[in-house]
């Protein structure tokens, strides 16, 4: 093409052509061997326009043509051109005078055009289709965009050294002209060797995503594994698919599970991480065996959710046409759940033994050791600087995922949701309405490789069809032919997964033509033909659709001979229609006259078995539809011609109402599949996706919210596939059909997390699940981003396309997870058992009677809380409430200690800074203890005559709207039974009340109190416990226990007094001999009052934590050790005891 964008035809664009074919083709060496010989044993020229010009003017060179002679040729051809576009000139016509009366079109192409080939070389091969065309021909100076240039040479394998060493670079070009496309006959020989090349880029991608994986996990022993574990799953898959699965193809998309996988096993080995941390810090002294088993019970939930519905994700690509893209689903598929097992069994055991082998055994130098020598401070100063950034990066990851983000999240909720609306929203209108996808405009075999400036895909996508000889090639332009066939079943019975297995025909055995019905219908159908508006009457081809007219014509032409015994039988004594074995003994005797042999032999339409039997008919016949590579164009044609055909046969006879028809429908049959499949097989991967996720979770709405949230990010991505100009073909389906599958985990982390969270409100549980996720979460779309990015210098298609594809599905299912979904949950999030489906369960049913909840459906909220409320509303006139009387049992829904809550619900801060809500099931621990044993509690606890002052802990939060009743709709019914277990005391493991000192005091009178030194029970004795559904238990880490609910320590009034009920201890108030068993829940007539005051606190400085801890331990050592018991109105609900002690300064509500 011409390098100024004007017009190739001129002096200086021919010479330019012939000087690069001369420094570029002919100067390479291997050129003279592959080259065809002329009888001077010299190179052939090549067939371009300074050739073709110099031989119509006798030059000796293409660069010794002149000005002149490129008018002259210019003006020949504007004279020939109008012959040659209305298919006068032909091949035919060039040659004698004798040669061309043989031909009638030739006798008006006036002889200068056909006096030589170079006319109709120049205006068929040579130039482009839009040169001299009808359109442009009385142009003064028409315009040639594009010219060719044919070597002397086989294209092929052979060309290869020549491509490589001077035409693969990138200065093909002078001031004049550039080559840009070409067709060397080596695309599928380059991307073999392209694909060898560019296979480092996948590899690099993979070590990026496992370099990665070393950096978050600080071990490559564990980084090690985890790659063994992908590579163990990727084997046995590929055993499972040939072996179990007996599938023998085995496409290259296949390859494409390895990064698929490597992305998902990254993302879990994340989470486990984070929670295998998260349980050594909360459980640090429970042991090794503690912290598996906390960390798995959230870890195994998460693999079978997340892998369950990524596998029925990806299998539900089977439903597709695409033999490629059944198999990738069916491996892909099978990979994920292999992995599934290894993630659940592997990385646990891997993470015991670097916890007990290797973190152990590391040795650690001391000072003097490093500084010894010179090079040992540089290494030692070096690591110290690592070590700094790794601190500074943590503390700076702290805070944006522990602190800002569910800010962010929480407090612009109502944009997040408003703008992923409106994203996918515009994904939907550019996917589905405008401008849509593309569907392939090629129907070439080889497809697309490279990326499209690589010279052979502008060869075959732009510049293929701009020229003449093309466009008859591939049927462009020419009128469409119609194949009627009777007698095989339009079945395919080969192997579907295998597409070198083609099978075998299927005759139709209803077929039959032998009827007098059948003939009369086949006489009629020719008429019906013909008046179709759609019929073409070919002139050079004749039609065999008017099959038994002409067999018909054929008998009547035939006279009658005594001689010839053939003449007796197929003559025209016989009237129409015929009996059936003259029917069939005339027609085979009318193929072998009429049809003759060769390629070029007229196709009458019956076909014959080996036995010689007529097994089906063939008719066809033109259409006035041109072929087209627009695909509303031909399914218009096929809707018509197949609403035809159909209407026709319905009044066929029986023989006959099989039919079907057939036609150039490869391209049309590709770009069908891919625009009704593709988004069929995406809406049916969301469909299961929500089934699985039903079926793993039983929550209706967080499923729902999960697939909405799936859904929008693989829309936005497929508006960003359109907004790129990508052509949907195989590759584009496949990465479109697996990107469901590959925006499901990141949404799953957040959703397990959401739903196991410990708190009951939903602004909690947002902000615990971005605080427990959101870390591995954004570690692993990075982690992806950054494979992606390192795949885009690839050469080959399919390796680029990956990577692009990656960096955006990673990034939008980021995006939509950690923003859309939570803000999702924020405002329709389930609280407590909201949108759960319970099923009944005797036990639960046995102690829990009157729970409304266990009814097998799934129930919300608002009317468990409305029943709560009036029950306590219609209880106040018997018994006294307390503003504490919440925390008896189960605490309010304001017990939200989450970072962002309490500041942006506008709710007070209520819990103390060190302190955690642990959400479990009441079961009441009840050991069986010696009557010795009861009694000398009981004596302790009779002895007890009252309590100092001390600070408590508000459990309601009354700025609600002030009254008790708002309190009465945050509290939870609790059972009204506890199932009695026996257990030993244990170490505190800061979930459950597993150890507990208990403290005998004595005291002569209220006044003036003389405390005794504490009684301990040992470990190894039995005391009676009680867990509780919630308990307040110290924490050491931030990362779990959400601090920002704080209660502002307040004092008793001086005045007021507890009652002597209160001397009671809750570990034994079910001893029927307890001085307060009677009294338990009252206060003798006698009512105190509380005053508390609150504080709110968000996101608290380490000064003002100090400044709360201090002062609680300042009262608390001031006062005495003697827990503060306050009681419960409830007969049936237990009193609530706080304890701080000095040596942890923790305490438990029991």
């Amino acid at each position: 093409m011409s390098k100024t964008a004007g017009s190739l035809w001129n002096l200086q664009a021919i010479q330019s052509m012939c000087r690069i074919e001369k420094e570029k083709i002919r100067s390479h060496p291997t050129f003279s061997e592959l080259c065809e010989l002329n009888d001077n044993k010299e190179c052939c020229p090549s067939w371009s326009l300074g050739n073709y010009i110099s031989v119509l003017y006798n030059r000796t060179s293409c660069l010794d043509i002149t000005q002149s002679d490129i008018s002259h040729t210019l003006v020949l051809l504007r004279s020939c051109a109008p012959d040659y576009h209305r298919g006068a000139l032909t091949p035919s016509c060039i040659g004698s005078r004798t040669e061309r009366e043989k031909h009638s079109q030739c006798a008006k192409v006036p002889e200068k055009c056909t006096r030589s080939s170079a006319v109709y070389q120049l205006l068929h091969f040579l130039v482009d289709g839009d040169f001299l065309s009808p359109q442009t021909t009385d142009y003064q100076v028409p315009s040639l965009k594009y010219s060719l240039l044919f070597l002397p040479a086989k294209k092929g394998s052979s060309m290869m050294d020549i491509y490589v060493d001077n035409l693969e670079s990138w200065d093909l070009l002078d001031n004049y002209t550039a080559v840009t496309g070409m067709d060397l006959g080596l695309k599928q020989k380059l991307f073999q060797h392209y694909l060898a090349l560019d296979t480092v880029y996948p590899i690099l991608a993979i070590l990026a995503i496992f370099l990665s994986m070393s950096f978050y996990l600080h071990s490559f022993f564990i980084t090690f594994m985890v790659l063994m574990s992908v590579v163990g799953s990727l084997m046995i898959s590929f055993f499972l698919y040939k072996l179990v699965f007996r599938m023998t193809f085995f496409p290259f998309v296949n390859l494409i599970a390895v990064i698929i996988l490597s992305s998902i096993c990254a993302n879990h080995t994340f989470v486990f991480l984070d929670l295998w941390n998260l349980s050594k810090i909360q459980h640090s002294a429970a042991g090794m065996l503690q912290w598996v088993k906390q960390t798995m019970h959230h870890f195994v939930y998460l693999m079978l959710v997340s892998c369950l519905t990524t596998a029925a994700a990806f299998y539900a690509s089977y439903l597709s046409s695409i033999t490629s893209i059944r198999c990738f689903s069916i491996y892909m598929g099978t990979s994920v759940l292999v992995n599934m097992t290894f993630m659940i069994t592997w990385l646990p055991a891997t993470m015991v033994l670097y916890e007990r082998y290797i973190v152990v055994n590391c040795t650690h130098k001391t000072e003097d050791y490093w500084n010894t020598n010179g090079h040992k401070r540089i290494f030692q100063n070096f690591y110290q600087k690592l070590k700094s950034l790794h601190s500074t990066l943590t503390e700076t990851s702290k805070l944006l995922f522990e602190k800002l983000l569910p800010c962010g999240v929480i407090k612009f909720r109502y944009i997040w949701i408003c703008w992923f609306a409106a994203l996918a929203a515009g994904g939907v209108y550019i996917a589905c309405v405008s401008p849509k996808l593309k569907l392939p405009s090629s129907d070439m075999s080889s497809g697309q490789v490279f990326r499209l400036s690589h010279p052979f895909e502008r060869y075959d996508a732009e510049y293929c069809h701009q020229f003449m000889f093309e466009r008859q090639e591939h049927g462009e332009g020419q009128h469409m032919p119609i194949t009627l066939i009777w007698g095989i079943k339009p079945v395919d019975n080969g192997d579907h997964l295998n597409p070198e297995m083609n099978g075998t025909l299927i005759r139709d055995t209803t077929f039959s033509i032998h009827s007098a019905d059948d003939q009369r219908w086949l006489m009629e159908l020719c008429q019906k033909v013909k008046n179709q508006s759609f019929y073409f009457a070919n002139q050079d081809k004749k039609p065999n659709i008017c099959f038994m007219e002409d067999f018909h014509r054929w008998m009547e032409s035939r006279q009658c001979s005594q001689t010839d015994q053939n003449h007796n039988l197929c003559c025209n004594q016989f009237s129409f229609p015929y009996s059936s074995d003259l029917l069939h003994h005339c027609i085979k005797m009318m193929v072998t006259e009429q049809g003759g042999g060769g390629p070029e032999a007229y196709d009458i339409g019956p076909r014959f078995d080996a036995e010689g039997n007529l097994t089906a008919l063939v008719l066809e016949f033109q259409t006035t539809y041109h072929y087209s590579f627009n695909y509303s164009k031909s399914r218009k044609f096929y809707n018509t011609l197949n609403n035809w055909l159909l209407n026709e046969l319905k009044n066929a006879p029986r023989g006959l109402q099989n039919g079907w028809f057939t036609s150039n429908f490869s391209l049309f049959n590709l770009q069908h599949t891919l625009s009704t499949e593709i988004m069929m097989v995406t809406g049916f991967a969301v469909a299961i996706s929500f089934v699985v996720l039903l079926l793993t979770t039983w929550n209706v709405l967080l499923s729902l919210f999960s697939v909405a949230t799936i859904g929008g990010s693989v829309l936005v991505t497929v508006g960003l596939l359109v907004l790129l100009e990508w052509q949907l073909n195989v590759v584009e389906s496949l990465f479109v059909a697996a990107a469901v599958g590959l925006s499901i985990d990141f949404t799953v982390n957040y959703c397990i997390s959401y739903h196991i969270c410990p708190h009951s409100d939903r602004l909690s549980r947002v902000a615990f699940s971005l605080k427990q996720m959101s870390c591995a979460t954004a570690m692993g779309a990075s982690t992806m981003f950054s494979a992606g990015v390192i795949m885009l210098p690839a050469t080959v298609l399919a390796y680029r396309k990956l990577g692009i594809f990656i960096m955006m599905i990673k990034c939008i299912s980021c995006g939509f997870a950690t923003f859309f979904f939570q803000s999702l949950c924020c405002f329709f999030g389930p609280e407590k058992n909201c949108g759960q489906i319970l099923w009944p369960c005797t036990n639960v049913l046995k102690d829990c009677p009157h729970d409304p909840r266990l009814n097998g459906t799934f129930a919300c909220g608002g009317n468990e809380k409305q029943s709560r409320l009036r029950k306590v509303q219609e209880s106040n006139t018997e018994n006294e409430q307390y503003e504490l009387q919440p925390l008896a049992r189960n605490l309010s829904d304001s017990f939200d200690n989450s970072t962002t809550t309490s500041k942006l619900s506008k709710r007070p801060s209520i819990l103390s800074e060190d302190m955690q809500i642990s959400e479990n099931k009441c079961h009441r621990i009840v050991s069986q203890q010696s009557q010795k044993e009861v009694e000398d509690f009981q004596v302790n606890a009779t002895g007890q005559k009252g309590f100092n002052q001390f600070p408590a802990l508000q459990t309601s939060s009354p700025y609600r709207q002030s009254s008790f009743e708002d309190n009465a709709k945050k509290s939870e019914e609790s059972c009204s039974q506890c199932m009695y277990q026996r257990m030993n005391s244990k170490t505190w493991n800061g979930s459950v009340v597993d150890h507990i000192h208990i403290h005998n005091t004595e005291s002569s009178n209220l006044d003036s109190p003389k405390i005794t030194s504490p009684t301990h029970y040992s470990p190894d004795r039995n005391v009676h416990m009680f867990e509780y559904s919630r308990c307040l238990c110290s924490v050491g880490s931030s990362f779990d226990a959400l601090d920002s609910n704080e209660t502002c320590l307040s004092d008793f009034d001086q005045s007021s007094k507890l009652a002597d009920s209160t001397r009671c201890s809750p570990d034994f108030l079910d001893v029927p001999d307890s001085p307060c068993h009677s009294e338990r829940g009252h206060l003798n007539g006698k009512r105190e009052t509380l005053r508390l005051a609150l504080r709110e606190t968000v996101f608290d400085s380490p000064t003002s934590s100090k400044q709360t801890n201090m002062l609680w331990k300042i009262q608390s050592n001031q006062d005495s050790d003697s827990p503060v018991v306050l009681p419960n109105s409830k007969p049936d609900m237990p009193d609530v005891w706080i304890k701080r002690t000095n040596e942890h300064g923790s305490g438990c509500i029991s």
